[in-house]
């Protein structure tokens, strides 16, 4: 991984004002994401942390933090804490010393570190947003009540994650008094995914950044929590956030791939005898990553992906096939099939189930082509998974 990955913790649960209950979760967040995301054998990221200070700290630590970077660093960018919107709409995080009637000058708003991000060089940011973006603190304001994250905060090269959509309450543990800390629910599955390794979920030895999302998402939707993550990326490349504490699995047949520096061994002629037909090498099968732009692009072109009661019942229906639930979100067409896709790419077998599912809903013709897809180049046989 490269050496350039840094990381900010930004966690306040302590509030000046009375109008800002105390967060319990905030500070335990900052200490057990540092201690993932510092190890040198998951994350290996540069980790600095700000906890419980007023706004021109945090302002000044955001500054800082995207300061003087290079093209090819990774940022990590974490948020604990309220967040609230001004009577115009727009977004905010609270600090130790906010006022919620003073937003824009005791609080860092949502554009400042948008503009931040857009200063700094680095191709890759990733910004976890742990915040509160409950109706209760809304009350009296005008406009609607949803916070428009990737309106504000979207841009080339950027990854945001956020606990909630609209105005879902950021869960702390499963109690609401001020005792013992708990993580919170979104920032403690990041952890558990990130320690344990659960959240490679193509068992390669390293966790994208659409894996940690994958994982956190379904992680609260088990929990049965009204809590439903979002997520918003603009990118042209893979963004690795940690290695997997689990071991990689074979990328199938054949050898694995060799550690960095070391030279393939000299292969040896296997001994054949003469009247024996040539061996028939199995063809190698494409990794799921080269297959999920192509298969993407496919399927949002189907009629029944055009609106989303059409991709939920889609999506049902490849599940029965699959003996799996896929769980869409049901607001942006290219998510839902991204998903379908992902699930169908990532089950043994799931091309053809895949392939039939499509024949189902358009017919032969289009399953024909969608299959072609999913061809390696210049390969005249069918898609890998059996599917003839």
């Amino acid at each position: 991984m490269s050496a350039g990955r840094h990381a900010l913790l930004v966690a306040t649960g302590v509030y000046d004002s009375p109008d800002l209950r105390r967060l319990r979760s905030p500070a335990r967040d900052a200490l057990e994401l540092a201690e993932v995301l510092g190890d040198p054998r998951i994350g290996d990221f540069e980790v600095g942390t700000v906890v419980d200070r007023a706004h021109s700290e945090v302002t000044r630590a955001i500054e800082r933090f995207f300061l003087d970077r290079r093209r090819d660093d990774l940022l990590l960018l974490h948020l604990s804490c309220h967040g609230l919107k001004d009577d115009n709409g727009e977004l905010h995080f609270a600090t130790a010393d906010t006022d919620r009637r003073l937003l824009a000058s005791t609080s860092v708003p949502a554009q400042f570190v948008q503009r931040q991000m857009n200063l700094c060089r680095a191709r890759s940011i990733v910004l976890l947003l742990d915040c509160c973006y409950s109706g209760a603190f809304l009350a009296g304001g005008k406009g609607d009540t949803t916070v428009h994250v990737k309106d504000e905060l979207s841009g080339h090269g950027r990854v945001v994650l956020t606990a909630t959509n609209r105005t879902e309450y950021a869960w702390e543990g499963g109690r609401i008094t001020e005792l013992d800390p708990e993580p919170s629910r979104f920032t403690g599955a990041l952890v558990k995914g990130l320690r344990s390794g659960e959240a490679d979920r193509d068992r390669d030895g390293v966790i994208s950044v659409h894996e940690m999302y994958d994982y956190v998402y379904e992680e609260l939707r088990d929990a049965g929590v009204r809590q439903r993550p979002q997520m918003w990326a603009e990118l042209e490349h893979r963004v690795v956030v940690a290695r997997s504490a689990l071991p990689a699995l074979p990328p199938g047949p054949g050898p694995g791939p060799r550690p960095e520096g070391e030279e393939p061994a000299p292969a040896s002629a296997p001994t054949v005898p003469e009247s024996a037909p040539a061996p028939v090498l199995p063809r190698p099968r494409p990794a799921p990553a080269t297959l999920l732009l192509p298969l993407t692009e496919a399927l949002a072109g189907l009629p029944c992906m055009q609106d989303a009661v059409g991709r939920q019942q889609f999506a049902t229906m490849l599940g029965e096939f699959l003996a799996r639930r896929i769980d869409l979100r049901g607001v942006r067409q290219r998510e839902d099939v991204v998903a379908i896709a992902r699930a169908a790419l990532n089950q043994e077998g799931g091309q053809s189930a895949l392939l039939s599912t499509v024949e189902l809903f358009e017919g032969p013709e289009a399953a024909a082509e969608v299959g072609h897809r999913l061809r390696p180049e210049g390969d005249p046989a069918g898609p890998a998974g059996g599917r003839s």
